[in-house]
């Protein structure tokens, strides 16, 4: 066997083993994603908290999210939101050191937490809503620019992301011929 056929091989070798690798890291952060999904807010059917959000959540769906009214609901499940907060790491409240103390996880399902809740209150809107959140926990506008762009992912603004990913093959087939 010639040297080229052997480098060529060899080459095509490392480059799936490579992708391999890569597919396997992003199933896997991927599936912590998918298994904080399933378990995501499952306190919230405990003894310690369905008791106290049953007798709010009408009222609290036809709050404005950052509202006095709002606030005051929240008063009244205090001991469910302090446990709540106290079990689940998407919750900034969870640590001491708030959002910096998050990972990229903990971040991800709070955004996903944020769109999901402005769905069920009066006048929802994540961007408000990151407005208000900045304030409350004191996160840099790095931090809102970040969890803006995850966001727009979760939103389904991934038109870009997929046009950047053709440009790429269509360059890389250029180069080929």
């Amino acid at each position: 066997m010639s040297k080229r056929v052997t480098s060529t091989w060899y080459n095509f070798w490392q480059t799936t083993l490579h992708k391999w690798n890569v597919f396997k890291y992003m199933v896997k952060y991927d599936w912590s994603l998918w298994a904080r999904a399933l378990l995501h807010d499952l306190s919230k059917y405990s003894k310690h908290e369905a008791p106290y959000f049953a007798h709010t959540i009408f009222r609290l769906k036809h709050a404005t999210y950052g509202s006095p009214e709002y606030t005051e609901l929240l008063k009244k499940i205090e001991p469910a939101i302090k446990h709540h907060y106290s079990v689940n790491r998407h919750h900034p409240e969870h640590f001491k050191n708030g959002i910096v103390g998050m990972n990229e996880t903990d971040k991800v399902e709070m955004i996903a937490d944020w769109l999901a809740a402005v769905k069920r209150v009066k006048n929802g809107d994540i961007y408000k809503s990151l407005e208000i959140n900045q304030k409350r926990f004191g996160y840099t506008d790095e931090d809102k620019e970040f969890f803006l762009s995850i966001v727009k992912k979760l939103e389904g603004d991934i038109r870009s992301i997929t046009a950047a990913t053709r440009a790429a093959a269509c360059s890389t087939e250029k180069r080929e011929h």
